[in-house]
């Protein structure tokens, strides 16, 4: 079994009834796997090459340059350079008795669990909670590009797939994206360093441990390297998400949010980052450094995420609180960075 890859364009250009087609198509596959992999979506390669290329300017930055605009670990939302090591998505979900992944709602984990990446977040200019750019000496354009072109191409891709799934479920257009006015979505540039494979073995570090999304849909680019999987919930185990031939193809994700506005009708897809299929039956060697953008489309952080009432009946109670998407926002994000220790700057790539 694998993700298949969908065909976006009949959504922006085909007839009332092909886009009512593909919207069930994709809403399809969100219950069956909480993701799905878009081409032919309107972000064009050449801005996706030049989005990569900025992307590795950044990472190639003195580590100077790069501490001097980092992200301040609390719950409020990631702004600015996380270094390797500082993330720790172990925190933020786990198996329950039944062996279902669960949001964690204690401290009963694994606290040495280390995340070998580090990563750049940002957002519109003007929001309440600014980002920390790098000076444009160092990167010419960087900002003007990524917060002005990139951020906007994919803002509106992901408000197009909002609907779709709007229309998948038949509930009223604007059900989520009336909820993203105050335009809110974050986007992060990844990098995950070289990583010699025997120090996956000791099973402390990963690329990414397993974990789901915070927002209503992420959408995820990722170079040719290859190691992002996604839980197989018919089969048990994970499904590889191979990179194909199409650089323009996007993953699809659906996070936390949506799962409580639908009161668990969607769930969440559960990821994670290993060793790429070609590596991993290896005892040695060293996996090659990996490139991901990815853009969390949020809900405006005082909008309501409870369960709406259409998703709420005597067969199926409500399941989650009714709260903020900033007190959700905060409550997952404080679960990453409680009580990291400093001294995880020392995780690097070879070390």
């Amino acid at each position: 079994m694998s993700i298949p890859a969908i065909d976006f364009s009949a959504f922006r250009n085909g007839t009332e009834l092909e886009r009512k087609k593909l919207a069930t198509r994709i809403t399809e596959e969100f219950k069956k796997h909480g993701a799905t992999r878009l081409t032919t979506h309107g972000i064009s390669g050449g801005n996706i090459q030049k989005a990569y290329e900025l992307s590795d300017k950044f990472f190639k930055l003195s580590e100077e340059e790069k501490v001097a605009i980092a992200n301040i670990r609390d719950a409020n939302p990631q702004r600015g350079y996380s270094y390797v090591g500082s993330e720790a998505t172990s925190k933020v979900n786990k198996k329950d008795k039944n062996g279902e992944f669960q949001i964690c709602e204690d401290d009963n984990v694994d606290q040495e669990l280390v995340d070998a990446k580090e990563h750049f977040d940002y957002t519109r200019d003007g929001d309440e909670y600014p980002t920390p750019w790098p000076s444009d000496a160092s990167i010419p354009g960087f900002r003007d590009w990524m917060e002005g072109v990139f951020l906007q191409d994919c803002m509106r891709l992901a408000r197009d797939i909002l609907t779709a799934i709007e229309i998948g479920l038949e509930v009223p257009t604007g059900t989520f994206t009336s909820c993203m006015e105050s335009r809110v979505d974050e986007l992060r540039i990844q990098h995950y360093p070289s990583l010699e494979i025997e120090r996956l073995k000791t099973g402390k570090i990963k690329r990414c441990h397993p974990h789901t999304d915070f927002g209503f849909i992420t959408l995820l680019f990722q170079d040719t390297t290859g190691g992002l999987e996604v839980e197989d919930r018919a089969n048990g185990g994970w499904l590889p998400v191979i990179p194909t031939a199409d650089p323009t193809e996007v993953g699809v994700y659906i996070g936390d949010t949506l799962v409580h506005k639908t009161n668990g009708h969607l769930k969440a897809a559960v990821h994670h980052v290993v060793a790429p299929v070609s590596l991993k039956n290896r005892e040695d060697g060293v996996m090659p450094e990996r490139y991901t953008i990815a853009l969390f489309a949020k809900a405006d952080r005082h909008a309501d995420v409870g369960p709406m009432p259409q998703f709420v009946t005597s067969e199926t109670p409500q399941r989650f609180p009714n709260l903020t998407a900033l007190e959700l926002h905060n409550k997952r994000v404080g679960q990453l960075y409680d009580a990291r220790p400093k001294a995880n700057m020392a995780v690097s790539a070879r070390a």
